[in-house]
């Protein structure tokens, strides 16, 4: 099962999206949602590190935390919380 963190400000409208990534995927992805100030906490099995677009700024400042790759959000699709669309980019970045 692959394992995907999703980063943002505070992790509260985060976890609702990563519930519905869950669902979307037949929960065959573990997402969990993190503060930015928390994360590095919790990085072991890490495959894939998604950013919430408020914090997209911190992207190449997540990028050099971590060992895996990192994306941001589209905007579009986490304003939406559209679970199933962010899943498919899941999908594309590392294979579902």
């Amino acid at each position: 099962m692959k394992k995907i963190m999703l980063v943002c400000n505070a992790g509260m409208s985060t976890g609702i999206l990563a519930k519905k990534i869950e669902a979307a995927s037949e929960n065959t992805v573990k997402v969990s949602a993190y503060s930015e100030s928390e994360y590095k906490d919790y990085l072991s099995d890490v495959d894939l590190v998604l950013i919430g677009p408020q914090i997209r700024f911190l992207l190449p400042q997540i990028e050099e935390a971590v060992s895996v790759p990192v994306q941001a959000i589209s905007p579009v699709k986490y304003g939406m919380m559209d679970g199933k669309g962010v899943y498919e980019d899941i999908k594309s970045l590392i294979g579902g």
